[in-house]
């Protein structure tokens, strides 16, 4: 229930933020190692409780989409799982008692995170579009993280932030797509579902098209150097590859794939960091 590969995708953009704006300092990289570890066991917990309340709120939705997950497939009671999503709360709230951590800091972030998880999945996710756009934006929270710390760098953010919140999006809008069917038994509207396919399909076309022309935009800024650019060559053909997967209808295929293209887009940014 709690998807470790989520979690596992958030952890690398913890990891990539902290490359990414953190000043070394002599003998050190700017940030202590409990101070890393705090966040990374804390963020890990978020997407726990974002998924298991997610599960308990959309069991009767999963029985159609989703019957494979724990809680429709009975291998898990609701009671159980609600237990497991407030341990999840307490114990990223406990990171902060660590040695080193920086502890207002980390309560503040990790209590308006879970706050901000706990109201998406309560009262905004069944909001055509703009769950879509809360989603997008809770995804590049490892990322905004940082800005709570004042001795790192957040021009190297930008670009980072920028690209996972319209992927993060188009891809958002593209699994909607692939779910409409169960959505529409269980009474769910979704922005495919409001505005039709046609327009969902192409919104989602549109994002992927902007993200890749924006590419260049870190180099023109002088946030990463040229070499920045070279991140084109990848993600041109897959990009091509995502639009030509939306508009055939596989949807599935085009979620992968939006995946992927994130990967890239990070590898990109990290690797023009490392060359700075």
């Amino acid at each position: 229930m709690s998807r470790p590969t989520n979690a596992i995708i958030a952890l690398v953009t913890l990891g990539a933020g902290y490359f990414l704006s953190a000043e070394p300092t002599e003998g050190g990289p700017g940030f202590t190692s409990l101070q890393l570890l705090a966040d990374c066991i804390a963020m890990a917990l978020a997407i726990a409780f974002a998924n298991i309340h997610n599960d308990i709120l959309d069991i009767e939705s999963d029985r159609i989409n989703r019957p494979d997950r724990p809680l429709p497939a009975g291998l898990i009671t609701i009671r159980a799982a609600t237990f497991g999503a407030i341990a999840t709360v307490v114990m990223a709230l406990a990171m902060a008692l660590l040695p080193t951590v920086q502890h207002a800091s980390h309560l503040i972030f990790y209590t308006a995170l879970f706050a901000g998880l706990f109201l998406y999945n309560r009262f905004l996710k069944h909001v055509p579009l703009l769950k879509n756009m809360v989603v997008a934006f809770m995804c590049t929270t490892p990322l905004l993280r940082m800005f709570l710390y004042s001795d790192f760098r957040f021009e190297p953010l930008y670009p980072a932030i920028g690209f996972a919140f319209l992927y993060t999006l188009a891809r958002e809008i593209v699994k909607d797509l692939e779910d409409v069917s169960g959505d529409m038994k269980a009474g769910i509207c979704t922005f495919p579902i409001a505005a039709g396919e046609a327009k969902a399909k192409t919104l989602a076309t549109m994002l992927v098209a902007m993200t890749w022309l924006l590419l260049p935009a870190p180099a023109l800024f002088n946030w990463y150097p040229a070499t920045f650019l070279l991140a084109l060559l990848p993600l041109t053909p897959i990009t091509v590859a995502i639009i030509v997967s939306i508009f055939k209808k596989n949807f599935h295929k085009a979620s992968k794939l939006i995946k992927t293209a994130m990967f890239c887009g990070l590898v990109a940014l990290l690797i023009a960091k490392a060359i700075n």
